[in-house]
């Protein structure tokens, strides 16, 4: 590995590194956000569904903002990633005193993080070798996996030792991470990558029908799962910041792993049966939290659940494959992260008001409502695999 790593090319280890210390970040916000909200605002259940309209709002304008950023290098995109996302968590630690500043703060880190999706998907394909393109997404997502430990393994460890300081201190931390990420990608040296990224500011096919749908699909299921499951754990089973830092930890620690060998999977089985697992396990996990109130068994959907978020490598593989052009590529990723986000918006508030005349499980009913219609879509896509007039794969930008 070692040797591997000395041979690799700087731009892309510069990239590699820069990815580190954002996953630093991610793992402290995912691992103390439900908890700072709860403790900070006492927030019920349907406020908290509330809330993820406007945290979601800017994955909606991902369109918006990345046609404005159309004539910049995707590595430009990167550094404004992590400048955004330091601001945000620092504003979130030392700058809410009330619920109305907390969102502004809110927005800009998840404006930030919502960027970097399409920067991942992009860079990772740039990076990637012919028929390696989900290896290489698994890389990069099980590197992003691997910095969160970290980071949720200090939220663990000042949740036992900062007292009432902790998420100043944790999302301190958080946004020095952010920093250093900037810093790195800063470092990319022009040559890993076009100019821009096609300059093309939107793109919709027809062709590209069942990415989007997909897209949509997956906006609801995962808004379920990132709202529903951790304030269930938090609020109905009593889960401390230190237990929920203690589950991410698992989750990330297992994604180091799963996530890479996810994506060789997705080269050698290809996407369409990715997509009908992922819906099958989905109705699993609905089910357990529906029939259950076992900890330890609700624990371990909590992870599972967060391990299948590695969907995203089959859908960027897929879409690879399909595009028509590689100027696609950047332009159909964000109007794909614009649909999930015009559906998770407003799933959560939905799901709240659900929750609140019908209780939680009625929320995992819904859910696996998803699963069925998630199932019904992969049997649709079409994998191209050992068909004659197959449509060939967008060929890569490689770095010189």
């Amino acid at each position: 590995m070692l040797k591997r790593w000395r041979n690799a090319d700087p731009a892309f280890k510069a990239f590699l590194l820069g990815v580190f210390f954002l996953g630093i970040n991610s793992g402290i916000i995912s691992s103390a956000f439900n908890n700072y909200l709860n403790d900070s605002f006492r927030m019920s259940s349907s406020q908290r569904g509330f809330l993820e309209f406007p945290r979601e709002l800017p994955g909606f304008l991902l369109i918006f903002i990345t046609g404005l950023l159309a004539a910049l290098p995707v590595r430009h995109w990167a550094v404004i990633t992590s400048l955004l996302t330091a601001v945000g968590v620092a504003g979130l630690g030392f700058l809410s005193p009330s619920y109305n500043t907390m969102l502004i703060w809110m927005l800009l880190w998840s404006t930030g993080g919502h960027l970097f999706m399409t920067v991942e998907s992009v860079m990772g394909l740039r990076f990637a070798k012919e028929g390696g393109h989900g290896r290489r997404l698994g890389q990069i997502s099980g590197m992003t996996n691997f910095a969160a430990i970290a980071g949720a393994g200090l939220v663990w460890v000042l949740a036992r030792a900062a007292g009432p300081k902790l998420y100043q201190w944790a999302f301190l931390a958080a946004a020095l991470a952010s920093v250093v990420s900037a810093f790195l990608f800063a470092r990319m040296k022009k040559s890993a990558e076009d100019s821009a990224p096609g300059g093309r500011r939107f793109v919709f096919r027809w062709k590209y029908k069942w990415y989007y749908l997909l897209n949509i699909l997956f906006g609801a299921r995962k808004q379920i799962f990132l709202t529903f499951a951790p304030w269930v754990l938090v609020t109905v089973y009593g889960a401390n910041p230190a237990l929920m830092a203690m589950l991410s930890m698992i989750a990330y620690f297992l994604g180091v792993v799963f996530r890479q060998a996810f994506g060789a999977l997705v080269d050698l089985i290809g996407e369409r049966k990715m997509f009908i697992a992922d819906a099958l396990i989905l109705l699993v996990i609905c089910g357990g939290f529906v029939f259950s109130a076992y900890r330890p068994f609700l624990y371990s959907l909590f992870i599972l659940d967060n391990l299948m978020f590695a969907t995203r490598i089959a859908r960027t593989t897929y879409l690879n494959r399909i595009a028509e052009h590689k100027a696609d590529l950047s332009p159909t990723v964000s109007l794909g992260v614009t649909m999930d986000h015009a559906v998770s918006m407003t799933i959560p508030a939905a799901g709240g008001l659900l929750w609140a005349a019908y209780g939680y499980k009625s929320v995992f009913i819904a859910a696996s409502l998803l699963s069925v219609a998630g199932f019904l879509a992969a049997l649709a896509v079409d994998d191209g695999r050992g068909r004659p007039g197959a449509a060939p794969a967008a060929q890569p930008v490689t770095p010189d």
